[in-house]
């Protein structure tokens, strides 16, 4: 297939996204509106803080340039230097909650419940949309509302939540059952829809797509691949009819040699698979865990990855050097239908409901899509619950003796300080050591190891799903292009929202992309990803994107000039927490984790988020809030613990 230019492409198509300046861009725009810098996306618009509805803003979202540019100068140890003194707004409360994801909004919520129903509570965020990753986008196609889910995905394997957790979801009105009615499960059958494999010319000689059914031997899928014959037999003896490759071994030998190598190393030392077979394998675990076949452990790996059935293994306990991932796959067995449209922007619009009526009108599980947020309501001057958006935290310390804690941050440029009794750190852990003076050089070191993986999910409006239908497929897989899927959304109708069931009706197709860097530790790599991430513009995004689409939905009639109407691309440069696990980290299970002396809490301010499990779940961010909140009653919170690590604390 000849490449195409720009033209065929659509890159200069009048679409929506064109209303929105890409990052680079904005960062100019946050320079010109003051020093400090904004902490909020509405340069992007030219319109003011709040002006601009948050989900339906297209081009570059999730991280913008604008946004980080008062907790890079932290970082970079500049803010500071010509800050100037904060302005005292005066304004006390019981409680300062900073990060306004789900971890920051449970924090809210169980502190209502453990100290006081009416408690002043005010929670600061650096975005300018609430709920942190769980970010809902919208896009309007021919008078019809679309919402798709541009970070936090679903409720993955409720059945394994704590109690806690399971009882603030049902508190916030999800009622976790009502999903296998609003999930179409019968959707890919209905329509006889497959999935489908995308080979680049530019990795494998030639292009090359196959579409298969569920259930169809990899020896048929890969029958007129672009790869050798050998690498052909090794993958379909790896799918359908893996062997004992380590024979010999008793089953303690064998999870003991899993435990000390990778899934890559198991791949080539063991099965001796073809490097082609490799090369197709290598990407295979980034959606689950952030980085591919050469960082994720062998152990983990037999759980959920291909090759490992044929060694026997008896799992009729899970093994304790399971990373928390691997332990919870063992443990469910749900299935995978507890999503809202805006995935988990869902549990987070919920809690705003709980915690500010006002904010998003409505009753029932069945409205918390369909019910406009209030966005000028979020920071009333009368709610007891007040969320500031494009409020990016700055200092934290404790002032009158210890009596307070004063928390300076900043808002369309100017610095400011509020005070509170209490105070929840729910934001990214490794801010923390920037935000404080107050803590020890172990627990410093201990924030500073909670690692992020760099993640990007991008929506795509496009006027029908017509190709998909033509070509019987839902999805495809890239095993070795920018884009590592692309895809129809979930099939989920709630309430008055309905998906798209028509493939004539306009519809949104998700893309992810894991910013990783093989050959390295997974710590590694989520660095050089997110350095990586924060140097590619929009424009490359949209070009990837749109040869993507092109190349493998072109037999189904798919024109990106013609059909892609819209584009947002959710950037999360410090995405999944950076979860333990053999064979890099070599403590664990056994012997104290860098997170529990992280998460551990100092006066009257205590830490959060799901980087101090460390696990990235919205379980995980639910149960760190309630720790944290008990850590400031001085209560202890075991049960939760042990469910996210493991490991008692």
């Amino acid at each position: 297939m000849p490449e195409r230019s720009d033209d065929e492409l659509g890159m200069r198509r009048p679409i929506s996204r064109r209303d929105f300046i890409d990052g680079v861009a904005v960062a100019v725009g946050a320079v010109a509106l003051g020093g400090l810098g904004t902490g909020a996306a509405a340069a992007d618009t030219g319109r003011k803080a709040g002006d601009a509805y948050p989900p339906a803003l297209q081009g570059m979202r999730g991280y913008t340039n604008d946004s980080m540019t008062v907790p890079h100068r932290l970082r970079d140890g500049t803010f500071w230097r010509d800050a100037g003194e904060p302005r005292r707004t005066g304004e006390e409360y019981d409680l300062v909650v900073v990060g306004g994801g789900i971890s920051g909004l449970s924090a809210a919520r169980f502190y209502q419940r453990e100290f006081d129903r009416d408690a002043r509570i005010l929670i600061l965020d650096a975005l300018d949309d609430v709920g942190g990753h769980a970010r809902r986008n919208e896009f309007r196609a021919h008078g019809r509302l679309l919402v798709g889910y541009g970070g936090s995905q679903s409720l993955e394997s409720p059945s394994t939540f704590s109690r806690e957790a399971r009882s603030l979801i049902e508190d916030v009105g999800i009622e976790v059952k009502r999903f296998k009615k609003y999930f179409d499960s019968g959707f890919d059958a209905r329509h006889g829809l497959g999935r489908a494999l995308y080979f680049d010319k530019e990795s494998w000689g030639r292009d090359h797509f196959v579409a298969y059914r569920p259930g169809t031997e990899y020896a048929e899928i890969l029958r007129n691949a672009p790869m050798a014959d050998r690498a052909k037999s090794d993958l379909s003896k790896i799918y359908d009819a893996p062997e004992d490759w380590m024979a010999g071994l008793t089953d303690k030998e064998k999870k003991d040699r899993l435990a000390r190598i990778t899934y890559r190393e198991y791949l080539t030392e063991h099965v001796r698979a073809h490097p082609d077979a490799v090369r197709f394998l290598q990407t295979t675990p980034n959606g689950n865990w952030g980085y591919g076949a050469d960082a994720v452990g062998a152990l983990d790996a037999s759980i959920e990855f291909a090759g490992f059935d044929g060694l026997g293994l008896d799992w009729d306990q899970p093994d304790r050097r399971l990373a928390p991932t691997g332990q919870k796959l063992w443990t469910s067995e749900d299935d995978y239908i507890y999503h809202f449209p805006e995935g988990n922007g869902g549990v987070a619009r919920a809690l705003v409901r709980k915690l500010i009526p006002d904010a998003l009108p409505g009753r029932g599980m069945e409205t918390i899509t369909t019910s406009l947020l209030h966005y000028d309501r979020l920071d009333r001057k009368g709610n007891r619950v007040r969320i500031r958006l494009s409020a990016p935290a700055v200092r934290v310390r404790h002032v009158d003796h210890a009596r307070r804690v004063e928390i300076a941050y900043v808002q369309s440029g100017d610095l400011r300080t509020v005070h509170a009794r209490h105070v929840v750190l729910a934001c990214n852990n490794q801010m923390i050591p920037y935000l404080t003076e107050e803590i020890s050089a172990e627990q410093r070191a201990a924030l500073q190891y909670a690692g992020k993986l760099s993640l990007v999910y991008t929506n795509v409006q496009v006027r029908d799903w017509t190709a998909f239908d033509r070509l019987k497929i839902s999805s495809v897989r890239y095993p070795t292009m920018y884009w590592g899927s692309a895809g129809l959304d979930f099939p989920v109708s709630m309430g008055d929202y309905r998906f798209p069931d028509d493939p004539r009706e306009p519809a949104i197709l998700h893309l992810a992309k894991t910013m990783c860097k093989p050959g390295l530790p997974p710590r590694e790599q989520g660095q050089a990803g997110r350095r990586e991430l924060l140097a590619t513009s929009f424009q490359d995004m949209e070009r990837a994107i749109r040869d993507q689409l092109g190349r493998a939905l072109g037999n189904g009639g798919f024109d990106p000039a013609r059909d892609i109407e819209g584009i947002t691309v959710n950037r999360w440069s410090h995405a999944y927490a950076y979860e333990y696990g053999l064979p890099w980290d070599t403590f664990w299970p056994d012997g104290e984790l860098p997170s529990h002396v992280a998460r551990r809490r100092w006066g009257r301010v205590a830490v959060a988020n799901s980087d101090s499990a460390p696990r990235a779940y919205v379980d995980s961010a639910i149960d760190m809030a309630y720790r944290a909140v008990r850590d400031l009653a001085g209560k202890p919170s075991d049960s939760v613990s042990r469910g996210v690590d493991g490991v008692a604390p």
